[in-house]
């Protein structure tokens, strides 16, 4: 790829839609983690559930943090375009 200091204005256009469309995939990836979650107030009954609740949370946590950190590349993207 081509730095954006050489890119025409329709390829960062191009790349400026990729990185959105990304962006709206994640979220509604985090949407869905959110609504499959486990509730951690219920009362485990062994320490395999409650090694695999910890588990979730930290691929949750971790999915979170790479959906902002797209969404910060994508901010800097559109403001190094301008």
């Amino acid at each position: 790829m081509t730095s954006k200091t050489q890119m025409t204005k329709a390829q960062l256009i191009e790349a400026l839609t990729t990185a959105e469309n990304r962006v709206v995939d994640l979220e509604k990836s985090v949407e869905q983690m959110e609504q499959e979650k486990v509730h951690i107030g219920a009362k485990l009954l062994d320490d395999e559930q409650s090694n695999m609740v910890s588990i979730l949370k930290a691929k949750i946590q971790e999915l979170e943090k790479q959906a902002l950190s797209d969404a910060r590349h994508i901010l800097d993207f559109g403001d190094s375009s301008k």
